[in-house]
Formats: structure tokens, C-alpha cells, sequence
């Protein structure tokens, strides 16, 4: 999930530096925010059906 966010951000980054539409910018940003909400209650949910606690 690491990976993702970071991948996010550098993205971003290159959006940003290569002077692209915010439209872009903006697709771009809330499509990796929702694969790590995603990703996020996934992983939460599996850890709670195995009988983890925190």
C-alpha cells in the first residue's frame, strides 16, 4: 500500500511538473485515493475475520 501512495504522489508530481490540466491532476489524485480506501478496509476487514486484535 506503500508502494501505491508513493506511486500516487509521483504522479502527482509529474502532473504538476509537466504543467498538465488540473483536470488531470485532480482524476488522478482521487483515483489512488480510492484504491487505498479500498486496499485500506480490505485489509482491515480480513484482519477482523481472522480473529486479530490490535
Amino acid at each position: 500500500m506503500d508502494t501505491l501512495i508513493f506511486g500516487g504522489l509521483l504522479a502527482t508530481w509529474l502532473v504538476l511538473y509537466r504543467q498538465r490540466g488540473r483536470t488531470l491532476l485532480l482524476v488522478g489524485w482521487w483515483g489512488v485515493f480510492a484504491a487505498v480506501a479500498g486496499l485500506l478496509s480490505h485489509h482491515i476487514t480480513s484482519s477482523l475475520a481472522l480473529g486479530l486484535s490490535y
